[in-house]
């Protein structure tokens, strides 16, 4: 990367606009956590920011940060994703993604509740040098070792965004996660 590009990486300014902040933070790091409180938009965002991209892959989970259904009925979730960028392919299991050489980006929709074995495999695709990771989380603390694998930790709010230390996330894990 150059200087210039580092330069602008490193002082990302937020805006109102949280597409726009996304835009810019998935185009200066590769593993990247999104969380904000309930309602702020963090799936709609992340998937509007990458509207004008190819190869973006979802992976959804039917419980959120609590472990409830979503609302009305995942499948019904799973049309509203679809509905926001009619080329996003749907993955039901992440191992399939490990044989891809092709550049993608996975939007991984909420950690809570998956297994120990869809949790090894997010954590090998966050190792993948071809595949930029967005994991949407509800609440930070759920995220377990993988926040060891995080670039960058971004905080959404209905006003704007800002990114939080990624030593604070590790801290958040440790403490309040779960054994």
């Amino acid at each position: 990367m150059k200087k210039a590009a580092r330069e602008q990486c490193k002082n990302i300014v937020f805006t109102s606009d949280n597409v726009e902040n996304m835009k810019n933070v998935i185009n200066c790091y590769k593993n990247i956590l999104i969380c904000g409180i309930k309602g702020v938009g963090k799936i709609t965002n992340t998937v509007q920011a990458v509207q004008d991209r190819t190869n973006v892959y979802y992976s959804g989970n039917p419980v959120d940060f609590e472990g409830k259904s979503r609302p009305g009925s995942y499948e019904k979730y799973l049309k509203y994703i679809v509905s926001l960028k009619k080329d996003i392919k749907r993955v039901d299991d992440v191992n399939t993604l490990v044989s891809l050489k092709d550049k993608i980006i996975l939007i991984i929709d909420e950690i809570y509740g998956r297994s120990e074995e869809q949790l090894a495999g997010i954590s090998r695709l966050y190792d993948m040098e071809n595949i930029q990771i967005l994991q949407v989380v509800g609440c930070m603390k759920s995220m377990g070792a993988l926040i060891n694998k995080v670039d960058v930790i971004v905080e959404l709010h209905n006003d704007g965004a800002f990114i939080v230390d990624n030593e604070l996330g590790k801290a958040i894990c440790t403490i309040f996660g779960k054994k």
